[in-house]
């Protein structure tokens, strides 16, 4: 059964989605060159370039729901699977168009809510429409995006108030 574990945000519009996402997978695809070297072993060289990838795969309905989620003193909401499809025509990333993913993690046991931040641009809307499920495709969706924002880079951690409360 898929939750609300991820939230996307569009800065510009205010639009703000609660996902309903079965599947995370994050890609970091590093790029080092590799020199060949007659009658020896290649050179390697790591300049240390990455280009992180975010896959979700989840559930959207066909028809609008009143269904919402609260994170961090903001409502969102659930998208249809119409509004996931013209995600990848109206969101792009810009500077005036800021695009937020948030992925919970599992809460600690002080009660803090922890979460990984990236700044994305969708790359790939996909629905999936099958005979059983026509009322809720499935769908997957492509982000590119930079490391997460934390003080660690894989750390933020809020308590209720929504006050830092990371080391």
């Amino acid at each position: 059964m898929a939750n609300f574990t991820v939230y996307l945000k569009n800065v510009s519009t205010g639009d703000k989605y609660a996902l309903q996402i079965e599947k995370i997978a994050i890609t970091i695809q590093k790029n080092p060159i590799q020199v060949a070297a007659p009658k020896m072993s290649p050179y390697l060289f790591d300049l240390g370039t990455y280009k992180p990838v975010i896959n979700l795969v989840g559930i959207a309905d066909d028809q609008s729901t009143s269904t919402t989620e609260s994170f961090l003193s903001e409502t969102y909401r659930t998208p249809t699977a119409y509004q996931l499809s013209r995600l990848s025509t109206d969101w792009w990333y810009d500077a005036g168009q800021v695009m937020y993913l948030y992925i919970l993690m599992p809460p600690t046991t002080t009660g803090q809510t922890t979460y990984l931040r990236y700044k994305t641009a969708i790359q790939q809307v996909s629905l999936d429409y099958s005979p059983t499920t026509e009322e809720r495709p499935s769908f997957s969706m492509s982000l590119v995006s930079g490391r997460a924002a934390a003080n660690y880079p894989h750390y933020n951690a809020y308590d209720d108030s929504n006050a830092y409360v990371g080391t």
